[in-house]
């Protein structure tokens, strides 16, 4: 009932005992390539001043010119035209010039909007009565209008589009995801249980990486290490075992010398000292491994590098410093995000219609217009072989440039893959478009604040249009955002009458 409410009050007075001798207001409303321009003003009467309510839309965000001046010009058909100017707005989007007529007869009304760099113009044609002559009456009212106030539009996610030819393809929808090329994304994981120490600076999402940058050191830990005085202890003991072993090895090399003792017993010897150097070399590498995990600094030969093997985006950190990590561990996500594939899930009863298919059109959240595939830029990568036996699909798999990186690993899309030859045919964006009832429906601005429900027949849709066969015509002006918002203002009842007082 919010927007119920705003059209009801939406910043006009409405006067509902108006005298009965008050003429009824008369309106123009008029679209550039750039503006929208409502005008409400009283009959023009030679004599009489009358006072201009001239709404000026920016079409651009369907947002209130708030600056420049506006210049009306009333041009009649015999005689000089008179001009009046507005500086500036009197209230945001509104200005208010004012004319007196001196000569009756046919006229042009001319509205010109500067601002800065910018200026526009619309003209239409009017008419100025005698003084004292009798008015003719305001034409009776349409049935079926809705009244939704340029104040209350201008304050929302407002939009109006033109009923146009354009061409449209045969198009099949479907649903898809952004995912990383194959052999552009890199899964960095632990070589080696141990404690992970962060580069100088630290790796941060979002941050661009080369191949061969080193992101992280894993500083190596022993399982059950104990202490410190234990593993000394340790390699004291195998200190001693190898001295032994090589004082024995000494023994049996002079004993040898002299044929005293076999040959076997010489190598077995030599291989004792060869045991003992290892268990001291292990001894001694314990101690030192110890020793870099107490201190967490992981210089030397006992640190691994975690090194990008390609260069790109790093999308995903999975570990901090200081984090004990085992071997496998998944460290880091970087992913060349410079091309990315779009993985579209085609059902099996149309495997057959997209076979030939090269384009496709498709739309994710935060992009205000579809994105299109095609050939040399974009290609079709491959079309699945095997039916998903849950969903009974198949991939069907583009491959796209990214050149900004505005597009994100894993956002979901809507899909539009071509299936024939384009064709002419009078369209609607999609979100035009909504359902009423069961119906089809959309809302056609007739005037600055008058609105229609029309009911639709539509054909086929085409990377976010929707073919138009009954229900609008060419040139019309239809709502393409806030159409939920006019049915709602329809429905509530909140319809008020014309006459504003700004």
């Amino acid at each position: 009932m919010l927007i119920a409410a705003l059209v009801a009050c939406g910043g006009h007075a409405h006067d509902d005992h108006r005298p009965a001798e008050e003429p009824e207001a008369e309106s123009i409303t008029r679209w550039t390539a750039t503006h929208e321009y409502f005008v409400e003003h009283p009959p023009f009467v030679v004599g009489q001043p009358s006072a201009l309510a001239a709404h000026v839309t920016r079409l651009e965000g369907h947002a209130a010119v708030r600056s420049g001046k506006l210049t009306a010009i009333l041009t009649p058909k015999t005689g000089a035209p008179l001009q009046a100017t507005a500086d500036a707005p009197a209230r945001p989007g509104i200005f208010r010039p004012e004319l007196t007529a001196t000569v009756a007869g046919p006229c042009t009304l001319t509205l010109r909007i500067e601002d800065g760099a910018v200026r526009d113009e619309v003209t239409a044609d009017c008419t100025v009565h005698a003084a004292g002559a009798k008015l003719p009456p305001a034409p009776e009212k349409p049935p079926g209008r809705i009244t939704f106030l340029k104040e209350t539009a201008w304050t929302m996610e407002f939009a109006t589009g033109v009923v146009a030819e354009r061409e449209l393809v045969p198009t099949l929808r479907t649903t898809g995801e952004i995912r990383a090329t194959a052999g552009r994304e890199a899964r960095l994981t632990a070589t080696a249980h141990g404690r992970v120490v962060l580069e100088s600076p630290v790796p941060v999402l979002g941050a661009q990486v080369s191949a061969g940058q080193v992101l992280a050191r894993i500083v190596p830990q022993v399982e059950n290490p104990g202490d410190r005085v234990t593993l000394s202890s340790d390699a004291r003991a195998a200190r001693a075992e190898l001295s032994a072993a090589e004082s024995q090895l000494a023994r049996s090399e002079r004993l040898w010398a002299e044929r005293t003792i076999p040959e076997k017993q010489l190598e077995e010897a030599k291989t004792r000292v060869e045991i003992a150097r290892a268990k001291l070399a292990g001894a001694q590498g314990r101690v030192g491994q110890f020793d870099a995990g107490a201190s967490g600094r992981g210089g030397g030969r006992t640190a691994f590098q975690v090194r990008s093997p390609l260069a790109g985006t790093l999308v995903a950190i999975h570990v901090s410093s200081g984090q004990t990590v085992e071997d496998g561990e998944l460290l880091f996500t970087v992913v060349d995000l410079s091309r990315v594939w779009l993985h579209a899930d085609v059902f099996e009863p149309d495997i057959g219609s997209v076979k030939a298919s090269t384009r496709a059109t498709f739309r994710v959240d935060g992009f205000d217009t579809p994105l299109s595939i095609a050939p040399p830029d974009g290609r079709v990568v491959t079309i699945g072989q095997l039916v998903d036996p849950k969903t009974r699909t198949v991939p069907m798999i583009f491959e796209l440039s990214n050149p900004d990186r505005q597009l994100r690993i894993g956002s979901f899309a809507t899909v539009w893959i071509e299936t024939g030859a384009p064709a002419k045919a009078l369209a609607i964006p999609e979100t035009a478009m909504i359902d009423d009832a069961g119906r089809r429906v959309a809302y056609v601005q007739v005037e600055g604040e008058a609105f229609e429900r029309r009911a639709l027949t539509v054909g086929m849709r085409s990377g976010g249009l929707v073919e138009i066969k009954a229900g609008l015509a060419k040139g019309e002006h239809v709502v393409t955002r806030g159409a939920y918002d006019i049915k709602l203002a329809a429905s509530g009842g909140a319809v008020p009458e014309h006459g504003h007082a700004h």
